[in-house]
């Protein structure tokens, strides 16, 4: 089993934790904390400008093909708080098909299995029996987390509107969306993957690709009833 390694950037320090391909992020989280005497602190972990949601995901199953290549993974840190209010995690069923690593839109094949691809964070995931499936199209929108304040999460604001910023490459709160620069480009979360971040304008997309997401839906719905 090859040796990796992950570079923390945490208060303006980086922080290197070596690793196994296989070994759970929660156990690479413990030592971290650990060397980096934030063992109390709580902590948002931050891959490819995505909060990093599943504990019990590996190396090998988050890192993209890039960084497998070079066996090291590069993870921002922020701090974080948890209000009362977001103690009861809120988790959602997907109405489109997703990464099970970072809730992107994702392409699926089914055979006997369903491979995922073409992720936009580089995930490949192959192999998949049915009864898996569903349980990785769910999305736990608390740990969708404001990254201005930290303070709120997708979860526990009112009917779950959250932002995104396009500019600053952040998730924003409807709290910090009010006094937040109205000159970037600043879109509804949910339309995260449908507008284009750079331009601002709504994807044209062929009648080829319509065609495509039709059968992709109709085939998670047929999945979803035969589980």
């Amino acid at each position: 089993m090859s040796q990796s390694q992950i570079e923390f950037s945490y208060n303006g320090k980086n922080t290197i934790i070596q690793c196994t391909e296989e070994e759970k992020l929660k156990d690479i989280y413990k030592s971290f904390k650990f060397k980096s005497q934030a063992e109390k602190e709580i902590l948002i972990y931050i891959y490819n400008g995505i909060t990093l949601q599943n504990e019990e995901l590996t190396f090998n199953e988050i890192a993209n093909s890039e960084d497998k290549k070079r066996n090291k993974m590069n993870i921002l840190v922020v701090e974080g708080e948890a209000p009362e209010s977001s103690v009861n995690e809120i988790i959602i069923k997907s109405n489109k098909i997703i990464c099970p690593v970072c809730q992107e839109d994702i392409k699926c094949d089914i055979d006997y299995q369903i491979n995922l691809f073409e992720c936009k964070n580089g995930h490949d995931i192959d192999n998949i029996f049915l009864d898996k499936f569903n349980l990785n199209q769910n999305i736990n929108i608390s740990k969708i987390i404001c990254q201005n304040c930290g303070k709120y999460n997708k979860g526990n604001v009112h009917k779950n509107i959250f932002y995104r910023c396009n500019d600053c490459k952040k998730n924003i709160c409807p709290i910090c969306y009010s006094s937040h620069d109205k000159n970037h480009n600043i879109i509804n979360y949910d339309d995260k993957n449908y507008i284009c971040a750079q331009h601002n304008k709504v994807y044209i997309l062929n009648i080829v690709k319509i065609v495509k997401k039709i059968y992709v839906y109709i085939v998670s719905k047929i999945i979803i009833n035969i589980i």
